[in-house]
């Protein structure tokens, strides 16, 4: 029993060496390639020693076996690299995965030096729908299905909450509220704040600092939370607040505070709602430099895009943005070819 256990310690720190060895290497993708070959060539080592040490030895065919070993590990080694180099790019830019199996669509990324370049004039439609329903269908119509199949799709933790920030958002403007989405604007550096609101109320200017939190439906709002947004509203109103401004921390969460955390609400004079998220019109029509142009969730615009200005309004769908004179601001690639 204890030979065994100094065993499986003995592998488990052999492993662990490896994978430390994994992490720091420089070439990551090699190291690992080239530690697959060396186990999927190791038969050729048994032979390579029955060649040389049988009853009439064969050195010549030995050293044979030993060259192909190495021919064979080198090719292994080298599909290995490429494969992982190539799962890696399409976990890294899911939207390769509509052009890598269509060897016209090859032919037209090679006319391409630059990334960014190919992120800007290509149809992010292409991550919703089938390259045979963006062929047969009119512009207007890909566009609506590609918008409802993001609706109804799974999505990231970070995607959720831009979009429950944005729905508070479309919320507080329909009570009245003039609202700036600083959250989405300012990302990392939003120092708590997912969106400043402000209206009039009794005469008075309000200036409501809110933090938005749609979380798991089993997970309770703790304090930190409370307090976080407590510190961010104090720091807001010393540097903002005017002679008739009301600055006030509002907190929207899906999901009930702990008893501790409403607590520290009452005392710190936090206001808080629940509010799930719902369904609300998602299109952006902006109007720029005269231009009328209406934005996709998943356009590369979207979330910079302010939604402020005379005329300006978000859809409910891409034929209430076209009859108001909005198109889709793209230049498309691969129109002729997918």
């Amino acid at each position: 029993m204890e030979h065994n256990y100094t065993k499986k310690e003995k592998e488990l720190k052999t492993l662990e060496k490896t994978y430390n060895k994994t992490l720091q290497n420089s070439n990551p993708f090699r190291f690992v390639a080239e530690m697959i070959s060396d186990w999927e060539t190791v038969v050729y080592n048994d032979t390579y020693y029955y060649l040389r040490t049988k009853r009439h030895p064969a050195f010549k065919r030995s050293l044979e076996v030993k060259e192909l070993k190495e021919k064979t590990k080198k090719v292994i080694c080298d599909f290995k690299e490429m494969k992982y180099k190539y799962q890696f790019l399409l976990e890294a830019f899911p939207e390769l995965k509509q052009y890598v199996d269509d060897a016209e669509s090859l032919k037209h990324l090679a006319d391409y030096t630059d990334y960014s370049k190919f992120k800007e004039e290509r149809d992010e439609v292409l991550d919703w729908i089938s390259p045979e329903e963006y062929k047969k269908m009119s512009e207007n119509d890909r566009n609506q299905l590609a918008l409802d199949k993001y609706k109804e799709a799974h999505k990231t933790e970070w995607q959720i909450g831009m979009q429950y920030e944005m729905y508070i958002g479309y919320i507080l403007r329909n009570e009245g509220f003039h609202v700036v989405q600083y959250g989405i604007e300012h990302g990392l550096e939003d120092l708590g704040r997912d969106i400043i609101a402000t209206r009039m109320e009794d005469g008075m200017e309000v200036t409501y600092i809110i933090q938005c939190k749609n979380w798991a439906k089993d997970k309770l709002i703790h304090e930190n939370v409370v307090c976080q947004l407590y510190g961010t509203t104090m720091q807001y109103e010393f540097t903002h607040k005017g002679l008739f401004t009301i600055v006030k921390p509002l907190l929207y969460v899906t999901n009930e505070l702990s008893d501790v955390a409403k607590k520290f609400a009452n005392k710190l004079n936090v206001l808080y709602e629940i509010k799930k998220l719902d369904d609300f019109p998602m299109i952006k029509c902006n109007i720029n430099n005269g231009k009328k142009i209406y934005h996709l969730p998943f356009d590369q615009q979207y979330y910079r895009t302010k939604i402020e200005l005379p005329g300006e309004f978000y859809a409910w769908t891409v034929e209430e943005a076209v009859n108001a004179g909005f198109r889709r601001a793209r230049r498309y690639m691969f129109n002729e070819s997918i």
